[in-house]
């Protein structure tokens, strides 16, 4: 009865870590150590989705959930990281997938944007996933929901559907997960700008001061 608690209050908390904190900053920045700033760049890079310039002076990785509402706060900050620091050529950026097992529709979200990526298509399925997320995060089964973005975003459905009915793309999510427990991850958005981790959602000033103190530049 007791172990039954305390993994009941467990879940609650990383529950209220994972979407408490949609309005604020994130206060408490820590740095990753040179071994695991190594491993981003030689192991989990690749697992991620990229987009700018593999020789940009930093890096900004992002661990999100698409059903976590922090997360969907943070979304226009991500865009705004795509379309500002990165098509300047400041920045470049790299989306893990860490769906959160109390989300009861994020693992078939995140399979779902994968599937898109299939497609070349995973941006615009991406932001519409968080767009949309009231909608389908308040459905019993998300898959019609998910079907229909990928109509929207110019993608075939049917294919997609084949997709994530062979479940071609967990694998991939769960290599994402194993990266961010290797960084004790905390809280879902988890923002790592260059070397710097930042917890919770992060505003796009503050993730601005974090590259302009870590590029070449900055440190003249």
């Amino acid at each position: 009865m007791i172990a039954g608690v305390l993994i009941i209050a467990a879940i609650m908390l990383i529950s209220f870590r994972g979407g408490s904190k949609a309005s604020t900053d994130s206060d408490n920045p820590r740095k990753l150590d040179q071994s695991t700033m190594t491993a981003f760049r030689t192991q989990y890079d690749a697992l991620g989705v990229a987009v700018g310039h593999d020789n940009a002076p930093i890096t900004i990785r992002e661990f999100g959930d698409y059903q976590c509402p922090a997360c969907g706060a943070f979304a226009p900050t991500a865009r705004r990281i795509r379309q500002d620091l990165v098509k300047s050529g400041k920045a470049r950026f790299i989306f893990f997938d860490f769906p959160l097992p109390m989300h009861a529709h994020a693992q078939q979200a995140a399979e779902a944007a994968r599937c898109a990526a299939r497609q070349h298509k995973f941006w615009p399925y991406h932001d519409r996933l968080y767009e949309t997320q009231d909608q389908w995060a308040a459905t019993d089964d998300a898959t019609s929901s998910f079907l229909d973005i990928a109509v929207e975003t110019g993608l075939d459905a049917d294919k997609l559907e084949q997709c994530l009915k062979h479940n071609k793309t967990d694998a991939v999510i769960a290599k994402e997960k194993n990266a961010g427990k290797a960084i004790r991850l905390r809280a879902t958005p988890t923002v790592i700008v260059g070397d710097t981790l930042f917890s919770g959602v992060v505003s796009f000033d503050r993730i601005q001061q974090a590259v302009a103190e870590q590029s070449p530049s900055g440190r003249d």
